[in-house]
């Protein structure tokens, strides 16, 4: 089975809907059944070849129609309050939910940090608990968030975000001379309309990267991906004032010679 998103499915109800075909309309130019085809949105079990004859049948390109569902249906997760609490203050537990949000599996979790069998257990029933997924038998379970696990700065999960981010800063940093890693810093003055400018090179290129991953993920094999994460900084920023700067070395040194002399001199008073 070759799943397809949810956003995917939504997508092309929709464009079917405008369009005022339907899923025996489908079906007979695919020569299935209407049955079949319910299944198919249903189940999202559709390899890219059929997808594409639908989108074909729709009378829509399969890039306008991954395009649109990025735009339209690609939500941030919307947790609940209780829920960003207790993500904030259990941090091994946003780390895990992270990873299944992104598609590892309770297995693979358990042999890269070498979990025993109870501990992976117990990751699972909290998670339970706080309703970010239904655990079933034999650590089988279903994601109750829908979307990309992106959470919002200056929430309870501020100080994680900088933290991970930090992390991955730092990565890339040590890894800089990789061919899997870029990394580019310097500090110049420039026009605000310049500034401008590189702010709305700036959004091209994230929708751009966005819109090529979003693609790759819906119509790809999970095995044939790498595992990409994309952070960009760019901001007015004065840093004289903002980096820290102390009195000269010399200069401490005389004042605190000074200081040690007043005490000597107030000492004979």
């Amino acid at each position: 089975m070759q799943t397809i998103g949810v956003e995917i499915v939504d997508a092309l109800k929709i464009a079917m809907k405008s369009r005022g075909v339907t899923y025996k309309h489908v079906a007979e130019k695919l020569g299935v059944s209407e049955k079949t085809i319910k299944r198919l949105f249903k189940d999202k079990d559709c390899h890219l070849s059929r997808l594409n004859e639908i989108c074909e049948i729709i009378g829509l390109s399969i890039y306008d129609l991954l395009d649109f569902a990025r735009r339209h249906t690609e939500p941030r997760v919307k947790l609940e309050e209780y829920q960003e609490l207790f993500l904030k203050n259990n941090r091994l537990h946003f780390y895990f939910l992270f990873f299944l949000s992104v598609g590892y599996t309770p297995a693979q979790i358990q042999k890269e940090y070498k979990l025993s069998d109870l501990s992976l257990f117990k990751y699972l029933r909290d998670l339970d608990r706080q309703q970010f997924i239904e655990l079933g038998e034999y650590n089988r379970y279903r994601l109750l968030i829908e979307g990309k696990l992106l959470m919002r700065l200056h929430g309870p999960l501020h100080d994680t975000l900088k933290d991970v981010n930090e992390m991955f800063l730092r990565h890339v940093l040590d890894h800089n001379k990789s061919s899997r890693s870029a990394f580019d810093s310097s500090f110049r003055y420039m026009t605000v309309e310049n500034m401008q400018e590189m702010m709305r090179d700036y959004d091209s290129i994230t929708q751009k990267y966005r819109k090529i991953a979003h693609q790759d993920e819906a119509v790809m094999p999970r095995e044939q991906l790498i595992p990409v994460k994309w952070s960009t900084l760019i901001a007015h920023f004065d840093i004289c004032g903002v980096w820290p700067l102390k009195e000269h070395p010399e200069e401490q040194l005389s004042n605190n010679v000074v200081d040690h002399l007043g005490r000597l001199k107030g000492s004979r008073m």
